[in-house]
């Protein structure tokens, strides 16, 4: 039985490894930070699959918990105001992007993610992966109004940061 569920789980997290991956990448500055919140993650899901009730997809389940863990993780980092050399690294922005993709704006427009506040990090990741208001608001535990505002600004920031960079590489 045990065996089966292993099976079950395995199955689960290789057809929802892109979804770990990206928040990770996005929340984690250097490579071990990476090896250690995507090991948090994977052994979060595991001890959790069990409680899973099916009320919700099982993606918007593994975004929710992902993110859960990343902002907890960043939070506590946070708390430690421990800043290491490595950390002040941004993240690589090339995960999001094909890499035969050479279109400098979807590059500027990851540079001005990277800028945005840890939430919103996720709103517009979540935006990004094509969800649905609903689907935002029930991972990040908003409600739908809130979500789409907050989407809304978000874009509107992001619009303003890429103006700004666009113009400011002209000179």
């Amino acid at each position: 039985m045990k065996e089966a569920a292993e099976k079950e789980f395995l199955s689960i997290l290789e057809q929802h490894i892109c979804i770990i991956v990206k928040i990770v990448n996005v929340y984690s500055r250097n490579a071990q930070d990476k090896k250690e919140l995507m090991s948090d993650v994977v052994f979060e899901l595991w001890k959790s699959y069990p409680k899973f009730r099916g009320e919700a997809q099982l993606s918007t389940w593994i975004y929710r918990l992902t993110l859960n863990i990343a902002l907890k993780t960043k939070r506590k980092k946070d708390a430690n105001k421990l800043l290491l050399v490595e950390e002040l690294v941004t993240f690589d922005t090339n995960v999001f992007v094909d890499s035969s993709d050479t279109d400098s704006s979807i590059h500027l427009l990851y540079k001005c993610i990277e800028e945005l506040n840890p939430m919103d990090k996720a709103i517009i990741l979540l935006y990004l992966e094509d969800k649905s208001n609903e689907e935002i608001s029930e991972i990040t535990g908003f409600s739908r109004t809130n979500a789409s505002t907050r989407l809304i600004r978000i874009r509107e920031q992001l619009k303003t940061c890429m103006i700004k960079n666009e113009y400011d590489g002209i000179e």
